[in-house]
Order: structure tokens, then C-alpha cells, then sequence
């Protein structure tokens, strides 16, 4: 079926179906043959164990990875599952949620613009806690459309449900309960459903699915809670240079022609709902104003990371299909390009991570994190063997992620940020009695921490991380014994 056919009400769900059925196989070809992100190797971590919370985020994709790795083992597929199968039903929830709100043409519109963005492209085969941060912000704002249409108070338990299992996906979410919350005060009609029971008996749902993360925080002195509003404060002073690359990174996740059709969709959806307070126009706006104005407050002090906006992307699908309906050359020739050009890019994305189609430099390719780990762990176990060290030390989460799960035959311990790892079983003094080899990044390495534990410590060069189109990354390598105080932790 042509993408002309999204005019039609009749016939496109069949191919919906075919496309996100052939972007799944597609999706899991990727993701079981390309290595692991530094985050997702660190995040593998916690489904070996998974527990109540972590230290950089709740607990959800630990429980996930846990999920994925005992059905499809300990592989890149098994870290990953999750990820590659939640655009699925995101696609539905996407249809769903539009069709209640406005029609079945908009709705299909919505659900391929949404298969079209890179941001999927990414997503759907990277494991990070936006995967369930995403889908439970739109189970969210499902559950509010289901109840926005039918006036049934028993969804607000659905609402709370879903609202919580975000709290135990990303900090993020906390901006999805204050959408609510802000389209709950907007209006007289909406107000009146704070003096019944359903709206509270949801809270206490999302609330309780918070104990968890609230217990480990307190079990660990707030260190999650520490880190995270830490971000909020930090930063320069006000400075404009952060808002371009927030706008730019949303736009090349949207794709160009999608982010200008959502823009033209939001400026419409803006002017509809001061006009009707109560229009379904209204409740889109509602759900994404909050963390939306956060993100532009924090750009004007901090740079904002590509992935924070994740949540917004299936509105601003809303909000492009929407616009799709108006007249002029420009929106009719936006159009026409939104769909491949999202394609093409998504396309792109996955020819780099399988084989690179150009080399970048210093950090700029977030792919290059995945290649290589394999021949780098093998010449380290040369090393270590030829050294008589009995474990691999680091000072930094992703190399001891990466190392980890390439399997270098000696246990991968960090030196330093020991709450990182609580959830793991405690590690026996018999092996860090023992010498080591210390690796880690170059330009991350720390003799000085290596002199304050060991009373041996003697440089052994370097090793390179490397691909089919040469060096990667550098690598320090140090030997290291005689621990003059334990040498994990405290920092």
C-alpha cells in the first residue's frame, strides 16, 4: 500500500500491521548482531541481579534485561528484547490512544508517522530505561483518552496503574503525573473529579509503585535521588548556546519533515484549546507542557541529552498527523517527505551501527561504542595471564560493563562508585588479595587512585580498541598489588 492511502479510512491497519511486523524482524536483526552500548553493558549488570532500584535510575530495566536475557539468553538479543519488542505494542497504544481523541484517518497517520522516526530507529534496538519510560507514558495517556472519552471513573485506576509502573521506570515519568495533574486543574468539569474517589485511589496505586525505589533510596542515603537533582542544579548560568542543540537534536530524531509538521500540528493544537479548554487538543497540550518547559528551562543552563525528550516523541506524531489535515504547498510537500525521509534516516542509522558508513571522531558516534570488545578483551587476557594478576580493575562504569560482558575468564571489579554494584553478590577478600591489571579509557584513567590502594603499581602501556576501519579508543593498562588499604571502596 502507497502512503497516499493514509486518506483513506479503509485498508491501511493490514499494512501497518505488515510494516511493524517487517521493522520487528528487521529490529532483531540488529539488535543480535551488533555489540552493546556502554550504558547497556553497565545496565546488563543490574539483570544479573536485579533489585529494588539502582543508582542512576529505578529499577524497571534491570527487571527487563533480567526478563529478556532468560528467554534469550546472555546475548546482545537477550539484554535487548525488551527494546526490540516494545515498539509494538507502542505502535497500537499510538493508533489507540489517537482514535479515541479524534478519528481513525488521523490515528493511522499518527501510528506510521511514529514507525517512520529515527528516534525509534534507535530505540527499538537499544535497551535503556527510556524503553519502559516510553511505553508506560503512553499506556499513561491511553488510559487518560480511554477515560477522556468515556467519562468512566474506574480509568483513573488504570491511570494510576500505568503512572506508576513509570515511577519505576525513569525520574522522567514524575512529568507525566504532572500532565495530569495541570489538565486535572484546567477546567471546572475536570476539577470536579477531585472531590471523588477514583482520582485518589489512582495516586495511591502510582504511589505505591514507588516503594521500592523509595526504600532502596533510603537504604543507600538518597544517593538516587542525590545524582539525579544534582543534574537540575548543575550547569553554567543562563546561556542560550544548549537551546540549538536541543531543537537540533529533536528535529533529527523526528525527522526534518516530521518535526516541522509537528510544530505547525502544536501551534494549531494551542490555538484549538485556548478557544475549548475541554478539547482532546487541550489534553495533548497538558501531557507534555511540564517536562517540555523543563527541558527548555534546563537547556538554558545544561545541555539536555538527546534521548531526555523520548517521551514527547508519540505526541509530537499526534501532533504532525494532525497537521497532515491542512491545506498549502508547504504541508502538501512535507507530507509527501515526512514517511521515506523517516525511513531513509532510520535506514541510515542501521547500516552505521551494522557496518559504519563513515568515521567520526572523538565521541561524536555513539555506535563505536559498540565494536571492537571482543578482540580488546582477548588481548587483555593475554596480558593478565602473562602478568599472574587474577581480576580486571577499573575506575569507571562502562568499561567495567564492557570488559564484563566480554568475558575476559577473570572477575571485572570497579575500584570506586562501590554502590553502583550492591546489588551484586559481595565479592570474596581471596580475589582482591590478589594482583590485578587495572584498565580504563585513557583519558579516564586514575594513577592516583591506583597509588592510594596498591603498594605495587607499574605501567604496562597501552592496548587500542579497534574496527574493520581502525583504532577506536586507547586503553591504559597498569599492574598493580601489595593492597595497601581494600582496594574496593570506600571512595
Amino acid at each position: 500500500m502507497s502512503f497516499i492511502s493514509l486518506n483513506k479510512s479503509d485498508g491501511w491497519p493490514n499494512a501497518l500491521i505488515a510494516a511493524s511486523v517487517g521493522l520487528l524482524g528487521l529490529r532483531i536483526l540488529v539488535a543480535a548482531n551488533t555489540g552493546l552500548t556502554d550504558d547497556e553493558a553497565y545496565y546488563r549488570l543490574w539483570g544479573l541481579a536485579p533489585a529494588l532500584s539502582f543508582l542512576d535510575h529505578p529499577p524497571m530495566t534491570g527487571w527487563l534485561i533480567a526478563a529478556g536475557r532468560a528467554v534469550a539468553g546472555d546475548t546482545p538479543l537477550g539484554v535487548r528484547l525488551a527494546a526490540v519488542l516494545a515498539p509494538l505494542l507502542g505502535t497500537v497504544l499510538l493508533w489507540r490512544t489517537t482514535k479515541i481523541l479524534f478519528d481513525r484517518t488521523i490515528a493511522g497517520r499518527a501510528a506510521w508517522i511514529g514507525l517512520a522516526m529515527p528516534l525509534l530507529a534507535a530505540g527499538g534496538v537499544i535497551m535503556t530505561p527510556d524503553v519502559p519510560s516510553v511505553l508506560v507514558w503512553g499506556l499513561t495517556g491511553w488510559a487518560m483518552a480511554e477515560f477522556y472519552h468515556s467519562g468512566d471513573g474506574r480509568w483513573w485506576l488504570a491511570v494510576g496503574l500505568f503512572a506508576g509502573l513509570g515511577l519505576v521506570s525513569k525520574y522522567t515519568n514524575l512529568f507525566a503525573g504532572a500532565g495530569i495533574g495541570l489538565w486535572l486543574l484546567l477546567t471546572p468539569a475536570n476539577r470536579a473529579w477531585l472531590g471523588r474517589w477514583q482520582p485518589w485511589a489512582g495516586g495511591l496505586i502510582a504511589l505505591a509503585w514507588a516503594i521500592p525505589v523509595l526504600l532502596w533510596n533510603w537504604q543507600h542515603h538518597w544517593a538516587s535521588f542525590d545524582k539525579q537533582l544534582g543534574r537540575v542544579a548543575a550547569g553554567e548560568g543562563v546561556t542560550y548556546r544548549f537551546i540549538g542543540e536541543l531543537l537540533g537534536g529533536m528535529i533529527g530524531l523526528l525527522g526534518p519533515a516530521v518535526a516541522v509538521l509537528a510544530a505547525v500540528g502544536l501551534w494549531r493544537a494551542a490555538r484549538v484549546a485556548r478557544r475549548d479548554l475541554g478539547s482532546p487538543e487541550a489534553l495533548l497540550l497538558c501531557s507534555v507542557l511540564p517536562l517540555g518547559a523543563y527541558l527548555l528551562s534546563h537547556s538554558l543552563h545544561d545541555r539536555v541529552q538527546a534521548n531526555w525528550p523520548a517521551p514527547l516523541y508519540p505526541v509530537m506524531a499526534i501532533f504532525a498527523a494532525l497537521a497532515m489535515a491542512s491545506t498549502g504547498r508547504l504541508v502538501a510537500g512535507l507530507n509527501r517527505a515526512a514517511l521515506p525521509l523517516g525511513f531513509v534516516l532510520s535506514g541510515l542509522i542501521y547500516l552505521h551501527v551494522l557496518h559504519p558508513l563513515v568515521r567520526l571522531s572523538g565521541d561524536s558516534d555513539p555506535t563505536a561504542q559498540m565494536r571492537g570488545w571482543a578482540a580488546l578483551a582477548a588481548e587483555i587476557e593475554a596480558k593478565r595471564e602473562a602478568a599472574g594478576a587474577g581480576w580486571i580493575a577499573t575506575s569507571n562504569y562502562a568499561t567495567t560493563g564492557q570488559l564484563a560482558f566480554a568475558a575476559t575468564g577473570a572477575p571485572v571489579l570497579q575500584l570506586n562508585e562501590r554502590v553502583r554494584y550492591g546489588h551484586l553478590p559481595p565479592v570474596p577478600s581471596e580475589i582482591t588479595r590478589k594482583p590485578a591489571l587495572y584498565v580504563e579509557l585513557q583519558r579516564r584513567a586514575e594513577p592516583a587512585l591506583l597509588h592510594q590502594r596498591f603498594a605495587t603499581v607499574r605501567d604496562l602501556g597501552t592496548v587500542t580498541r579497534a574496527d574493520s576501519n581502525g583504532a577506536i579508543d586507547t586503553y591504559s593498562i597498569y599492574f598493580v598489588a601489595d593492597p595497601s588499604r581494600p582496594p574496593l571502596g570506600p571512595d
